[in-house]
């Protein structure tokens, strides 16, 4: 006989983050979900293992950060409590940015890549940045979130196949993305020889989000969906596989960076850090640059 568990929202680990999951995507997205059907959700994500085992525990109250955290030996150590913006660190913290971690040349990237899945599009489950002081809360019920949020309109059907047709590479690359900055701030606060500057990180963050998604995941996916197993389970480079209305395959980033020649970052590839990394004179037009530049490089049929 198989034992039961009950709900993981219903106990008290989990209470107090399933009210504010509730609560916080009915004013984001005008929408009620139930926490006990998303929350054990989070195992079988198409994203990093990691991030996967950082997301549990942030959700029942395990993360070892801020007041909690008792990491001894530099003065690093204390990074793990206060932010060097002077806030206490906390999940939220690390993956939206502050002011002594400027994330925008970042984020920037992570937007491009996700706007050549679906150009043009406005819907909410497409930016992250939008996704308020919990941005990883929409990742446990995207496909939840688009069926109920989603205007009843002409095409709606033929929008959300779509959005569900890529559902699983937008998973993996908003997981990369989150994974990428928890492993970045975890590094510096317990390396004395590592300093975390955004800006610098660009091309890695790039490389990072074209890689493919394991076809472990791949075959799950399929099968929680009550289908059969996909013949090919290996797609390439997340990138290379961004089809989005012209049915055109861009280049991977890697290729588009040049980072399989020697490392060295093509012309193209040189345009776009120069774009993204550009000195700060307004915030919200250094975003679309960074934005637009690497778009047109990851739609452009020609290669650098």
């Amino acid at each position: 006989m198989r034992a039961r568990v009950g709900a993981p929202a219903k106990t008290l680990k989990f209470e107090a983050f399933s009210d504010r999951w509730m609560v916080t995507l009915g004013h984001m997205f005008g929408v009620v979900l139930d926490p006990g059907s998303y929350i054990g959700k989070v195992w079988s994500l198409t994203i990093p293992e990691g991030m996967k085992e950082v997301l549990w525990k942030e959700m029942n109250g395990a993360q070892v950060l801020g007041h909690r955290y008792y990491g001894q030996g530099h003065a690093k150590s204390e990074m793990g409590r206060f932010c060097l913006c002077g806030v206490e660190v906390t999940l939220g913290h690390i993956l939206l940015g502050c002011d002594a971690y400027v994330l925008q040349p970042l984020i920037s990237s992570l937007l491009a890549v996700l706007d050549a899945l679906h150009p043009n599009s406005s819907f909410k489950t497409l930016s992250p940045d939008s996704w308020g002081t919990s941005p990883w809360f929409p990742l446990l019920a995207l496909g939840a979130l688009e069926e109920a949020a989603y205007p009843i309109v002409k095409g709606r059907k033929k929008i959300l196949k779509r959005l569900k047709k890529t559902r699983q590479q937008r998973e993996w690359i908003i997981g990369n993305y989150y994974w990428a900055l928890w492993k970045w701030r975890m590094k510096e606060i317990h390396d004395v020889d590592f300093k975390f500057v955004p800006a610098n990180c660009v091309a890695s963050l790039l490389t990072t989000l074209s890689a493919p998604v394991p076809a472990h995941m791949l075959r799950q996916a399929a099968m929680d969906d009550g289908g059969k197993e996909p013949a090919d389970t290996n797609p390439g480079p997340v990138t290379a596989t961004l089809v989005g209305d012209l049915g055109q395959l861009p280049p991977p980033v890697s290729h588009l960076l040049g980072q399989g020649t020697g490392g060295k970052l093509s012309a193209r590839g040189k345009t776009i850090l120069r774009a993204i990394q550009a000195p700060v004179v307004n915030e919200r037009s250094r975003c679309l640059s960074g934005r637009e530049a690497i778009l047109r490089a990851l739609t452009d049929d020609a290669y650098a």
